[in-house]
């Protein structure tokens, strides 16, 4: 008889650490557990990522771009938008997330949850726990990467008590001490030197939709962000493209400080001007909103955005 195709562990497109470390852990677990899986990533790894994965010398999962006629579990994601192409063709076994319950319908019923909490990877580490099974030293540090890159080392306000208790145990298990890691991840994170201005606007672009109307957001999380404002210009023009090519009602990008937890948020037209007016109290220059204390897309960005579109229909 032929040999069953393992099942594919997949994040969403424009991977993250959470995302990509989540899938390497949950792909480490469901081994333990005697179940056929491989480890797959959606799109290129961004400069964190890679840092990260060198650090703990570990292979980067298989890229694949085409889900057709496959079985997936999808993980840190809960919108079509946001997954692999050819999911309608495939059969979804499993999501697990951190994220609002998104569009995604199911012929039958499958494992769902979603947490509030501030990382897919404080979720995983759950897991292990429930199994009874133990966290590997290499399997420890990408988790405790993925909790430092989701919650910005815990200052995010999506972080809560949970991913700070997980977080130490992750570190005394993986023999990391998780400042300084913290440190090298986001310098790595912060490294434009390799990036074209489209990668730094589309790395972290999510796609949603409210009441009909389809709007994108990207985020780009640095210590510098004056070396990324030096190309404002060209960052509102690949916005442009970028609404154009994807077909967005409206687009926004967000620029993190992840050191003075502040944010540029970049208006394309004055239709998001106009939203972002309604929306959030910043001050407007040169059609950059100024937003102090915003750093969360996922708790501060994304239910306001929504909640205004709802409201104007």
């Amino acid at each position: 008889m032929p040999t069953k195709s393992p099942t594919i562990i997949i994040g969403h497109k424009n991977p993250d650490t959470d995302s990509v470390a989540s899938v390497l852990a949950y792909s480490n677990l469901k081994a333990k557990l005697g179940e056929s899986v491989e480890p797959a990533v959606a799109g290129p790894l961004n400069n964190e990522t890679k840092f990260v994965l060198s650090y703990l010398n570990i292979e980067p999962p298989k890229l694949i771009e085409n889900l057709e006629q496959k079985q997936v579990i999808l993980l840190d994601h809960g919108d079509l938008s946001q997954i692999a192409t050819g999911i309608d063709a495939a059969e979804i076994m499993e999501i697990i997330d951190h994220h609002k319950i998104g569009d995604i319908q199911t012929e039958s019923p499958i494992l769902y949850r979603a947490e509030p909490v501030g990382s897919t990877c404080t979720i995983l580490a759950k897991l292990f726990k429930e199994e009874r099974q133990s966290i590997e030293k290499k399997i420890a540090g990408l988790l405790l990467a993925g909790i430092i890159s989701d919650t910005l080392f815990l200052s995010s306000p999506a972080t809560t008590e949970l991913d700070k208790k997980t977080l130490q145990e992750l570190a005394e298990i993986a023999e990391i001490e998780p400042k300084e890691f913290a440190q090298k991840m986001f310098e790595a994170k912060s490294d434009i030197s390799s990036l074209s201005v489209r990668d730094i606007i589309g790395g972290d672009y999510k796609e949603f939709e409210c009441h009909g109307i389809k709007f994108g957001v990207g985020v780009f999380e640095t210590l510098c962000p004056e070396k990324v404002r030096e190309f404002d210009s060209e960052i509102f023009k690949e916005l442009l493209e970028l609404k154009k090519e994807n077909a967005m009602g409206l687009i926004f990008f967000l620029l993190v400080d992840i050191l003075k937890q502040e944010s540029f948020m970049y208006l394309v037209t004055d239709e998001e001007a106009d939203l972002c007016k309604q929306s959030f109290s910043g001050e407007i220059k040169n059609k950059v909103m100024f937003l102090p204390g915003v750093v969360s897309r996922k708790k501060q960005v994304i239910p306001v955005l929504t909640n205004a579109l709802a409201r104007r229909s």
